[in-house]
């Protein structure tokens, strides 16, 4: 039966191919948006999560120094900042610990090759751990150790963008000036694209010096140190908290002076985020499918004003009202359908063609097509057919015979 209705539905609306194709197209318009912008989104959080979870993701848990809020009259009586008896307190307390380490981001600063080479670059001062839980190789020489951070050596490892910038060979081995602190080059980062994900520094301009070296020369350096602890399983960054925070409450006489940051909960946060972006595309969106669903009402009553006719003629010879309305509404359906169908087409199209114009530009892009929006396009256009086809269903199928056999 619905088969009958189909073939007189692409008959009707074959006879009428402009009318058609116009009330097609802003069903299409709809369905293409969802598809393209929620694809984007989609592969945009992908992208920025995928960064995250690279080096710890919701495992991790960072304390950071800040200024008191009380207690401030109090802050000399210890010493300042998260120190390395505060760590190695911690650390001996801490269960579920998977890696950690303590570094300070110093911001950019102008830095002098041996070669009289200039650049600009971000400073960080770190401990032996910092390459290992960031997840930095190496692509040439070795990261620094404990011994040589405790020693004060003169060492330093560069990142990619830097090392180019100042030298066109290799770096290893070269020595460079920031500041008052004067270093060799003992390891060169390997390059690594995290796009989106900062904490605090750049991944390829970056120069990483050890944290007692500095000190020496910036005494500050040790009050702005963090502290980044990486658990096993972010069901257990509660434990983590609890326990650096009461050793860290008692050793700073309850002041505080500090803040911890768990990402389990940023995680969880930035994911709600991109989910009300989502939304709001697919409520823009959705204003575009309303639009082609009045279309396909006003499209649907003028073709019933104009076939009255035959409406009445059909009911003569036995159509009954239930069959003409499932007529009128096959019509509807088959409109939104195809218009939907096309959108979705195009929109997984465009969707691939932009990530991959994308990933020319971010290699780590990992956008694609959202099956679940090609989803919902397509049954909330099949749905808005329904809906704005039935009433002009209902009006065909209510037409007396004797009043439209006159017309």
């Amino acid at each position: 039966m619905w088969l009958g209705y189909l073939v007189l539905a692409t008959r009707a609306l074959g006879a009428h191919r402009t009318r058609s194709l116009l009330t097609i197209s802003s069903i299409m318009i709809g369905a293409f948006t969802i598809v393209f912008m929620m694809s984007l989104a989609e592969g945009g959080l992908e992208t920025l999560v995928r960064g995250i979870e690279e080096i710890g993701g919701a495992r991790l848990v960072l304390v950071t120094p800040k200024e008191p809020e009380r207690a401030a009259a109090k802050k000399d009586s210890y010493p300042k900042g998260i120190t390395r008896a505060d760590r190695a307190q911690i650390l001996a307390a801490l269960p579920h610990v998977a890696g950690h380490t303590a570094y300070a981001s110093l911001g950019k600063r102008d830095i002098v090759a041996d070669t009289g080479e200039t650049a600009r670059a971000d400073l960080v001062a770190a401990d032996a751990h910092f390459l290992d839980a960031y997840r930095m190789d190496l692509a040439r020489g070795r990261p620094f150790s404990d011994e040589e951070d405790l020693a004060h050596a003169g060492v330093c490892v560069v990142g990619p963008a830097l090392k180019k910038s100042l030298w066109s060979g290799e770096a290893v081995g070269r020595k460079l000036t920031v500041g008052g602190f004067r270093c060799r080059v003992i390891g060169e980062i390997a390059p690594a694209a995290r796009f989106g994900v900062s904490f605090g520094f750049d991944w390829q301009n970056l120069l990483v010096v050890p944290a007692e070296a500095m000190a020496a020369v910036e005494p500050a350096t040790r009050t702005s140190l963090a502290f980044l602890v990486k658990t096993d399983d972010p069901r257990s960054n509660d434990v983590v908290k609890r326990i650096v925070n009461a050793i860290l409450e008692s050793r700073h006489h309850h002041i505080d002076d500090f803040t911890i940051f768990d990402f389990s909960g940023i995680m969880g946060q930035f994911r709600a985020i991109f989910l009300i972006m989502q939304v709001v595309v697919g409520f823009i969106a959705a204003i575009a499918l309303v639009v082609g669903g009045v279309g396909i009402m006003n499209m649907m009553l003028v073709s019933v004003s104009e076939r009255v006719r035959e409406i009445g003629i059909r009911k003569a010879l036995g159509a009954s009202p239930g069959d003409i309305g499932a007529q009128f509404l096959c019509e509807a359906l088959l409109l939104s359908a195809l218009g939907g169908a096309l959108g979705v087409g195009l929109g997984a199209v465009a969707a691939m063609g932009a990530s991959a114009l994308l990933r020319g530009a971010v290699e780590t892009w990992a956008g694609g097509v959202s099956t679940g929006a090609a989803a919902v396009a397509l049954c909330v256009s099949v749905g808005i057919g329904a809906l704005f086809g039935f009433f002009p269903a209902r009006r065909a199928s209510r037409l007396v015979v004797v009043e439209a056999l006159r017309r």
